[in-house]
């Protein structure tokens, strides 16, 4: 199964983390999230049509310093959301800022999500955003169901998804290359690395060689993330003497 699958199952469960209230899921410009494994799920209701694009985008102090993470991909009426899968440490506000066809802006209400670092830290090997947001097909109508206690912002009661929940298999982090959860560069941490002679490479989804490492020289080393040249998940290979010593992913985000 591939990393994408994996997270599909993980990201249906999540959304049994949000629950039916006497309050219907809000239309725009309020919206609604839940934090789950590290990763943020926003969604609200469209009720316009004509709407020609909604930057997410994200701050950590609710009034300055809001960035745009990325576009949302159906602009249909009805239902929409979004995936976060590389959330700030802490507190996380978000909002929509719309654009219309007829030229008309405007920004909806803004959301706060707390994500605690011990979160993002066990969250594992985790997709790019962009990746990510394909997996709305299915979460979508969940999402048109979500709503959340208004007074306490949080969930009550899990929402029932029979037979769409996969079962998950394990992808054991290798703790020799692994994502940076706070900077999204990636640490290589080598046993020994001038006693043994250390290759490793990196491929993408469709198993193409996007970097290699012809000699690693030093423990530890860290890889700038724009050397992959472009967000999403990555296979990698360790090569020690020249036999495969260790196999594993990453998330470049």
């Amino acid at each position: 199964m591939t990393g994408l699958k994996v997270f599909a199952a993980i990201l249906i469960t999540a959304c049994c983390c949000f629950s039916k209230t006497a309050h219907a899921q809000p239309q725009l410009p309020d919206m609604v999230g839940a934090t789950h494994r590290g990763m943020n799920i926003l969604g609200w209701t469209a009720q316009y049509d004509g709407i020609k694009s909604i930057a997410v985008q994200r701050s950590s102090d609710s009034i300055y310093n809001f960035t745009t993470i990325g576009f949302v991909k159906n602009l249909k009426k009805g239902p929409q959301g979004f995936i976060d899968g590389h959330p700030l440490p802490g507190a996380n506000y978000y909002r929509l800022y719309i654009a219309f066809s007829s030229d008309l802006t405007w920004y909806s209400n803004r959301f706060k999500l707390k994500v605690d670092s011990a979160q993002i830290l066990a969250a594992g090997i985790i997709p790019g955003n962009d990746s990510l947001q394909k997996l709305l097909v299915k979460i979508l109508p969940v999402l048109a169901t979500v709503s959340i206690d208004s007074a306490t912002g949080t969930v009550t009661a899990p929402v029932k998804l029979p037979g769409l929940i996969k079962p998950i298999p394990e992808i054991v982090p290798s703790p020799y290359v692994f994502t940076n959860p706070f900077t999204g560069h990636i640490n290589i941490e080598l046993p020994d690395p001038k006693t043994y002679q250390y290759v490793i490479r990196f491929y993408d989804g469709s198993n193409k060689m996007v970097l290699e490492l012809p000699r690693v020289l030093e423990s530890p080393v860290v890889l700038d993330k724009r050397n992959f040249q472009k967000k999403g998940l990555f296979r990698f290979d360790i090569f020690r003497n020249r036999e495969n010593w260790e196999k594993g992913f990453v998330s470049v985000y």
